[in-house]
C-alpha cells in the first residue's frame, strides 16, 4: 500500500521541462519580401505584411485568392456571380460593387505587372513562390489604386532542367 501511496505522491509533483534544441545556425528562418521593390527581410520592412510561401499555400489548400482569406488576417475576397465580379477588401477598405468600369481599391500585382481590373488574377493561381499582402496605401511604391493595400503575386521562376513538381 506505501507503493501506491508513494507513486500517487510522486505523480502529483510538476514535471521538469524537457530541453529543446535550438534552431541551428545553419537553419535559415529569415522570410524576404519584395514589398519596397527590392528584396528585404521581413524584419526591416515597415509596411504591415503578410507573406504566404508556396508550401503554406499548398499545406493549406489555397488554389484562387479566395482561399486566402483563410491565412490572411484582415482580408477579404468575395465574388457574387462569376470570377470577373471578384472583389478584395483589406481591413475593410475597397471597392464595393459589382460595377466592372470601378477599378479596386485593393491592387492586384502579378510578377511585378499591375491588374487592372478586379477579376483579374483572382482565378487559378498556379505556380507561386509567394504572395504578399500589403496592408494600407502603398500608392508610392505601386501606383494608382492601391488605397487599402497590394495582393502581391511572385510566380515561380523557370527551371531550365527538365523534371516535374509533385
Amino acid at each position: 500500500m506505501a507503493g501506491v501511496a508513494g507513486v500517487a505522491l510522486l505523480a502529483g509533483l510538476p514535471a521538469g521541462a524537457e530541453a529543446q534544441t535550438a534552431p541551428s545556425a545553419n537553419e535559415d528562418t529569415t522570410i524576404i519580401v519584395t514589398a519596397q521593390k527590392r528584396e528585404q527581410k521581413l524584419q526591416d520592412v515597415p509596411i504591415a505584411v503578410t507573406t504566404l510561401s508556396a508550401k503554406l499555400l499548398q499545406d493549406a489548400g489555397v488554389h484562387d485568392i479566395k482561399d486566402m482569406q483563410i491565412l490572411t488576417p484582415g482580408l477579404t475576397v468575395t465574388s457574387t456571380q462569376n470570377e470577373t465580379l471578384t472583389t478584395a477588401r483589406i481591413r475593410g477598405v475597397g471597392t464595393v460593387g459589382d460595377n466592372p468600369g470601378l477599378e479596386s481599391s485593393v491592387g492586384v500585382v502579378i510578377d511585378g505587372v499591375y491588374r487592372p481590373r478586379n477579376g483579374v488574377g483572382f482565378e487559378d493561381l498556379g505556380e507561386m513562390e509567394r504572395i504578399e499582402v500589403l496592408k494600407g496605401p502603398q500608392g508610392t511604391l505601386f501606383g494608382k489604386n492601391t488605397s487599402a493595400g497590394v495582393i502581391n503575386i511572385i510566380t515561380k521562376k523557370p527551371q531550365f532542367t527538365f523534371g516535374a513538381d509533385g
